[in-house]
Formats: C-alpha cells, sequence, structure tokens
C-alpha cells in the first residue's frame, strides 16, 4: 500500500471514529428526553390505536376485531377475517351470511355497513360509537343496535349528501379511565367526526373534558347527569333531564296513591347515575308533599342501600310499613340487578313499585317475573308509544328494542343531520348548537336546549303480564 493511500484509510478511520462518537454522545444526551417524552404520551394516550398497547388497540374495530364473542357464527368470523385482509367483497358476503343466522346482532350489522363501503371504495364520514361490551353486554347491544339502524338506513339511502357512513366500535367497559385513554386516541383521529357514547355518566364525564379541550363533538344516548352536558358546548345528551324525568314519574306516583306518597328509597350509592336520578326523585318527591321513609339497623347502617353490607330488604320494608310507608323505590347498579330483584320480591305487592330508567330491561322481568307486576318507570321512549320506529325495529332486528336503542338512534340521527350541513368537526358542532336544530328521530323530533340536554317528553311505563305466562312493559297511558 502506497503512503498516500496509507493516510487517506487512516484518515478515514478517523472519521469514521470520530462520527461514531459524536452520534453515541448525542444519543446519551437525547435518549433520556425521547423515553420522557414517549412515557407522557402513553400516560396521555396521545398516540393512534396502531401504536397502542395491544390490550387497548384490540377494543378498537371497524370490522377487523370481533368485539362481542358472545354473539358468534362461523360466517361472522371469516366475514371478520376477510375485513383484516382488507378483501372486502368476500367481508360483505359473510356478514350477510351471519345476519341471516343471528339477525338480532348490530355489532355485524355496523361491520357489514363498513365492509360495503369498502367494497365500493366510497367516500366516507367516520364516527365512533364507544359502549360496555365486556362490562354491560346487553346494554352494549341495545346502543349499537340505534347507531347500527341509523347507518343502515342512511347508507341505504344514498348516505350523507352522496358520502357513507361508517362506524368505529369501541370496548370502553363504562371505565373512566378507559375512556379517557379512548378519548385521547379520537380526538387525534382527524377522520373521526363524532363519538355516540358514553355510557354511563362516570364514563361520559372520563372522557368529556377531552373532548370538548379538543373540539369533538360527543353525544351520550343513555347518562342522564346533567353535569355531563356542562362540561362544554361540544358535549350533548340524546336523553332528558333526570328532573323531568323524575318530574313525570312523581306525578304518576301521587295520582295512584290514596294518600300522600310515603316512600322507602332503595339505591345504590356507589353508582353516580342512580344517585342523580334518586335525588331528583326525592327533591320533586319532597317538594310536592311526599315523604322519604329512612330504615335503618342498630348500628344505623342504611337497610336499603344496594352497596352495603347491611342490605336486608325483608327488615326494610317491614320497618318503612311500620312508619306508614305505602311505596318502593329502586334505582340499581345496572351491572347488578340483583339486588333491586331481590327487594321487589320481599315487598310481595304491599307497597307501590316505582323505580329509575336503569331497570327498564328485557334482564327484570325475565328474572323478577310476578314480582315486579305494577313496577312503574319513566323513560325517554317505549315501542308502545312510538310504533312507527318500534315496528321498523322489529323488522329489522326480529326483537322488541327499548328506550336505549331509540335514545342511540336519535343521536346518531343527530349527527348525521349535522354533517349534512357541513362535514368538519366545527360545522357539526355549530349545527347541532343552533337552537333551530332538529331532525327526524325514533319518536319525537331530536332537538336539543340550550343546555345540550335533550328536548323530550318523557314516557311513563309499568310492567304487565302478557296473558301466556310472560312478563313485559307497556306504556302507561295519559
Amino acid at each position: 500500500m502506497s503512503s498516500r493511500n496509507y493516510r487517506e484509510s487512516f484518515l478515514l478511520l478517523i472519521a469514521l471514529l470520530f462520527t461514531a462518537g459524536m452520534l453515541g454522545i448525542l444519543w446519551v444526551w437525547l435518549s433520556p428526553r425521547l423515553m420522557s417524552q414517549v412515557t407522557q404520551l402513553e400516560a396521555e394516550g396521545l398516540a393512534s390505536p396502531s401504536s397502542l398497547d395491544a390490550a387497548l388497540a384490540n377494543r378498537f374495530s371497524l370490522g377487523e376485531r370481533h368485539l362481542i364473542k358472545e354473539v358468534d357464527t362461523p360466517a361472522k368470523q371469516k366475514g371478520i377475517a376477510a375485513f383484516a385482509a382488507a378483501e372486502y367483497p368476500m367481508a360483505v358476503q359473510w356478514f350477510e351470511e351471519s345476519l341471516k343466522l343471528k339477525p338480532n346482532d348490530p355489532e355485524t350489522l355496523i361491520y357489514l355497513n363498513n365492509a360495503r363501503l369498502q367494497a365500493a371504495q366510497r367516500p366516507t364520514y367516520r364516527i365512533a360509537t364507544s359502549v360496555p361490551i365486556s362490562k354491560a353486554i346487553n346494554i352494549a347491544q341495545e346502543i349499537l343496535r340505534g347507531v347500527a339502524q341509523a347507518q343502515d338506513e342512511m347508507n341505504r339511502s344514498g348516505g350523507i349528501n352522496n358520502v357513507g357512513l361508517e362506524v368505529e366500535i369501541i370496548d370502553d367497559s363504562n371505565d373512566p379511565n378507559l375512556t379517557r385513554q379512548i378519548a385521547t386516541v379520537l380526538v387525534n383521529e382527524q377522520d373521526i367526526l363524532a363519538v355516540v357514547g358514553h355510557n354511563t355518566s362516570d364514563a361520559s364525564l372520563g372522557a368529556a373534558p377531552i373532548y370538548q379541550e379538543h373540539g369533538l363533538v360527543m353525544i351520550s344516548p343513555t347518562t342522564f347527569n346533567p353535569a355531563v352536558a356542562k362540561v362544554g358546548d361540544y358535549i350533548f345528551r340524546a336523553v332528558p333531564t333526570a328532573q323531568s324525568m323524575a318530574a313525570a314519574l312523581v306525578k304518576h306516583l301521587t295520582e295512584q296513591l290514596s294518600a300522600p306518597a310515603k316512600t322507602l328509597v332503595c339505591s345504590d350509592s356507589t353508582v353516580p347515575d342512580q344517585t342523580v336520578f334518586k335525588d331528583a326523585f326525592v327533591d320533586t318527591l319532597t317538594a310536592n308533599g311526599g315523604e322519604v321513609v329512612k330504615v335503618t339497623n342498630h348500628q344505623g347502617d342504611d337497610l336499603c342501600d344496594f352497596a352495603s353490607r347491611a342490605f336486608h330488604p325483608e327488615e326494610a320494608i317491614a320497618k318503612a310499613i311500620e312508619q306508614g310507608a305505602n311505596s318502593l323505590y329502586l334505582g340499581p347498579n345496572i351491572h347488578n340487578f340483583a339486588p333491586a330483584i331481590e327487594a321487589a320480591r320481599a315487598n310481595h305487592g304491599r307497597l307501590a313499585l316505582l323505580g329509575s330508567p336503569s331497570l327498564y330491561t328485557r334482564h327484570v322481568v325475565q328474572e323478577g317475573q310476578h314480582a315486579v307486576v305494577g313496577l312503574m318507570l319513566v323513560a325517554p321512549w317505549s315501542p308502545d308509544a312510538f310504533l312507527d320506529f318500534a315496528q321498523r325495529a322489529q323488522q329489522l332486528w326480529k326483537a322488541t328494542v327499548n328506550w336505549r336503542t331509540a335514545t342511540a338512534y336519535d343521536a346518531t340521527r343527530a349527527v348525521i343531520a349535522g354533517l349534512q350541513q357541513g362535514k368538519t368537526r366545527r360545522d357539526l358542532q355549530q349545527a347541532l348548537h343552533n337552537p333551530d336544530f332538529s331532525t327526524s328521530g325514533s319518536g319525537d323530533l331530536v332537538r336539543f336546549l340550550d343546555t345540550r340536554d335533550r328536548r323530550l317528553t318523557p314516557v311513563l311505563i309499568q310492567v304487565t303480564p302478557d296473558g301466556i305466562g310472560k312478563y313485559r312493559f307497556t306504556v302507561i297511558p295519559n
């Protein structure tokens, strides 16, 4: 090797060593800062589903994941696999086949609509719906049926100004810690234009401040807590206020009793939604001359708190009757109806039964049966009161739907009507916030008060026998 070549090789080696050294120093300086940023992003949930840990990412699906595993067919599994492989025409065929076997499956209908849009390569508007699949599967499916029906009807009619509606399903378990993470993901997915959710008030309140801060419309189809809509002008509720619902219930109770109402209140003290509705009921009851009967054990513990170890319905009802009680209010956790049904059985028909809208579910009549006959409830909607939507839903789902399906349908219809006026998040918010906004829904027009609560007249219902050994909810005539 010549001296010149040797010198050039030596200088090249020195340069490489110097560069490697500088890169090493730079990495030592940057590494802790980069890791700090990553940790902060993970803590705040500011990553897209693809970069999230698998546990959270697996809660999101347009059709590529099986979220409601309790409802399954081989065709549905093949449809999900085809969707995940971007084989959308094949996914359409399999989802259609699955719905022939399980027509009451809203997850599959949403996936079918999404697959059809992808197969046709149509432009789309995308929204998300967040429901408690892994915590309250029946309630989650009730909500999803409303979203799915609104999506299906709109896409079959040509879409929103010829643009298809795509829906992403998310399982939030009614967990406010999860809803915060989900919200921070959704606000950073710019193609998400609105969220229909969440179910409970604590789940909604966990997410609502994040949606508000980043300007993403959220419409809760089910929470009665007015604090949710008070978070800000991007947050709406598709149900009326607890006060207006409680007022209708108290009025009817007062009319049915021959003496002023004296009510034993049994509810779950740990559930915010139940506390909100119970407080509205008690305030309205006492303001109208009624009285709340309180029963405790020797230690001073409430005998009719569903969340307490002191809960003892037989003793509670006996003591209440001794004090002149003539009515029994039930307000259970939506994840545990057993204490309410136990109290209804212990009542043996002695006290007039009434309760919160959470009791309006098939499980209550199936489990409670004769013990819950006469149970009076108030709800935003009932199939007996609004036959047109009830019949359309019956035709689609091959089953009767309840108020959660109706209000979820209304929430989705509101989003659709808003997007017909503008295609951005801000356009949608301005449309919904307009005092003149209204659109057709499951019954009454979908309209909002200036508080962003739903303007709606509630419906009174009660449990009645159907004459063939079963029980159902029927509307109470005005």
